[in-house]
């Protein structure tokens, strides 16, 4: 069996070229909050709030080089179906309290006026959302 050398160039230029152009495809997703909604759709940002006069969650989607928010979404509560964290190992979750404490953990989960912490295999604490801050990702 003799194959065409056009179709062997072809082949291998193929087999070069693949790997490299999918990789722009695959994009590794920002670690940050997923928020579902009810509707279905979702929103991912790097900063989550909360309003106290509202009670409305602020979710930062983009940032300046300053730090400072350059879009973002207004969610109230009762409109998310699940909020999660896409933390990879490398990064952490960070609760910033008021008067100046933070909290370091991987995950929480929001429970109506509380935060549910989770600092370890087996401890959680309970904060109040009075008590927060922000809660951000940090590296």
């Amino acid at each position: 069996m003799k194959i065409n050398p056009t179709y062997l160039i072809v082949a291998c230029a193929l087999l070069i070229v693949m790997p490299l152009a999918c990789a722009g495809f695959a994009q590794e997703s920002p670690a940050g909050f997923i928020i579902t909604l009810k509707n279905g759709s979702k929103v991912q940002g790097r900063t989550l709030s909360r309003d106290d006069a509202t009670g409305r969650l602020r979710l930062t989607m983009s940032e300046s080089a300053s730090g400072e928010a350059k879009s973002y979404a207004i969610i109230a509560p009762e409109d998310t179906a699940e909020i999660k964290s896409s933390a990879s190992d490398s990064d952490s979750i960070r609760i910033k309290l008021k008067g100046g404490s933070d909290l370091r953990c991987k995950e929480f989960t929001l429970n109506g006026e509380t935060v549910t912490v989770k600092l370890g295999s087996a401890s959680r604490i309970e904060v109040r959302w009075t008590e927060i801050e922000s809660i951000s990702f940090a590296q």
